[in-house]
């Protein structure tokens, strides 16, 4: 249940986040600077876009619990994994685009430390997902554990 919650939440939260940077703040500047890349609005596809969002929203929230640290507050180690995920996501390929489109260097590294906040959101949203039901863990076992039996194969 909390995979799911912390799903749909960074999806929820990250797609708006995108619409409101991509749709408002920079759409004039990517229309001058990614004129040649970008579809027009007749060829648009918002459907891949929800797709990648929903995919991109699943797989974090789904590697978050395998790293998670004891003892932590739930915001703060999604904040740590956001950027972890974020910069090992974002810098490199903005490099490689750079390097192999005819994207502006300054433009494709603007839209990266865009995608490294929004993934910084997305991994907080997903630790708050996770921490917020942690009243439902398993009751601690507070009886000691029986000794293991002796075997002949002892070193």
């Amino acid at each position: 249940m909390k995979l799911v919650k912390a799903w749909l939440f960074a999806f929820v939260v990250m797609f708006l986040l995108s619409w409101l940077w991509y749709g408002v703040i920079v759409y004039d500047f990517n229309a001058q600077h990614f004129a040649e890349v970008l579809r027009g609005e007749e060829r648009f596809s918002m459907l891949l876009i929800v797709l990648g969002y929903l995919v991109m929203a699943f797989l974090l929230a789904y590697i978050y619990p395998k790293g998670v640290a004891a003892g932590e507050p739930p915001v703060s180690q999604g904040l740590k994994f956001g950027v972890t995920v974020g910069l090992l996501l974002v810098l490199p390929w903005a490099l490689i685009e750079a390097g192999s489109y005819q994207f502006p260097l300054g433009a494709r590294l603007l839209d990266a430390l865009y995608h490294l906040v929004e993934i910084t959101i997305g991994g907080m949203i997903i630790g708050w997902a996770y921490g917020e039901t942690s009243h439902e863990e398993e009751p601690v076992d507070t009886e000691p554990a029986a000794p293991e039996p002796e075997s002949e194969f002892n070193m």
